[in-house]
């Protein structure tokens, strides 16, 4: 059974997984990391140079390669239904929530999230998880709120729920 996390970007999927990961005594899967590892470049390029629906592709296709895993899904993996349909009859899947403030400190000035590169982050993390928030909702098993809490706090919160 894997561990997903889901949840926008900078919620601290990436962090947190790789804290669980090691507790749980099982790797650690960065799904945007693996994707950058197969095509030789980075997820910004990717959108920039193929296009979002190539990003999309390949994130869907490598979600499917892993077993016994804790999984830091892109914030985007739930926008295709096959996708939160996998996760969900695959494992536990993890809603991290983190208020827009939160995000957006942070993300401050970071060049490497394509969706809100060069643009104002707090409209547009707005308007991503008012997009987002109910497909989160229903995806997930149960949702950590990572707002003021350490890594290892919502570590120690999501062993507590998850029931292997």
């Amino acid at each position: 059974m894997n561990i997903y996390l889901i949840g926008m970007m900078g919620s601290g999927k990436s962090t947190v997984g790789k804290i669980l990961a090691i507790k749980m005594r099982i790797p650690f899967v960065d799904l945007d990391f693996e994707i950058e590892k197969k095509v030789g470049k980075t997820v910004s390029q990717i959108f920039i140079n193929d296009g979002e629906e190539t990003f999309r592709e390949l994130e869907s296709d490598l979600l499917k390669l892993y077993s016994e895993s804790v999984v830091a899904c892109g914030g985007g993996i739930i926008l295709k239904k096959e996708n939160c349909s996998f996760i969900h009859e695959n494992g536990k899947v993890v809603f991290l929530t983190t208020s827009i403030s939160g995000l957006s400190k942070r993300l401050d000035e970071s060049k490497k999230r394509p969706l809100i590169a060069n643009k104002n982050a707090v409209k547009t993390l707005t308007k991503i998880l008012a997009e987002r928030e109910q497909t989160y909702l229903n995806t997930a098993d149960f949702i950590v709120k990572t707002d003021n809490k350490t890594p290892n706090q919502i570590t120690t919160e999501i062993l507590k729920n998850i029931k292997i």
